[in-house]
This record gives C-alpha cells, sequence and structure tokens, in this order.
C-alpha cells in the first residue's frame, strides 16, 4: 500500500525548521557513514528528528525549549556511543596533531 502520491513526501509543503534542518543534515551523516541496517541507530536518528521538529515549533511560540535540548544532546551522546572506535582513533588523531602525541608516557 502505498501511503503518499509519487513526488509527495512527508515533507511536501511543510517548512523546514533550522533545528529540523540540522538533523538532516546529522542523519544523512550517519546513513552515509553508517549504512548498514541497525534498529537503535534508526530509532535515535528519528528521535533526533522528532526533537528537532518540536523544538523548531516551540522557538516559533516563543516557548521554553531546555528540556527537548537536553534530550536532543543526550541522543547525541547516544548516537555517538554507538560507534565508539571511530571516536578513539579521532582522539589519537587530535593528540597527534595537538604535539602530544599518542602515549607519551616517556615522562
Amino acid at each position: 500500500m502505498q501511503d503518499t502520491l509519487d513526488g509527495l513526501g512527508y515533507d511536501t509543503g511543510r517548512e523546514i525548521g533550522p533545528m529540523e534542518a540540522t538533523a538532516l543534515k546529522i542523519i544523512a551523516a550517519y546513513r552515509e557513514q553508517w549504512a548498514e541496517p541497525d534498529a537503535i541507530q534508526d530509532g535515535l536518528l528519528q528521535a533526533l528528528r522528532t526533537l528537532a521538529q518540536n523544538i523548531d515549533r516551540q522557538n516559533e511560540r516563543g516557548r521554553e525549549i531546555s528540556r527537548n535540548m537536553a534530550q536532543w544532546l543526550a541522543t547525541l551522546e547516544r548516537l555517538a556511543a554507538l560507534h565508539p572506535s571511530e571516536a578513539a582513533i579521532d582522539d589519537d588523531v587530535a593528540a597527534v596533531w595537538s604535539g602530544t602525541g599518542i602515549g607519551d608516557d616517556d615522562a
């Protein structure tokens, strides 16, 4: 069963706010880098988009967003935790570039 007409999607005719636009970039980057099916990652990415939509709506109405922003940050942390080996490599590269080196225990 087809949910929408061809050429029309969930976003057709709907304004995308700045937080949702950011979420869409993050989602695209995750799906490009880690394309293999992962239900947890998919759920977290959908939560990120939903939180972004809520933040955009609350900002439009001048409402408080701190709880949703806290959830946004927590969701980003959980997404990062799904791929810890990549983060460790980045830390090593940062150590070399900063001049501290990797495993400078000679001091």
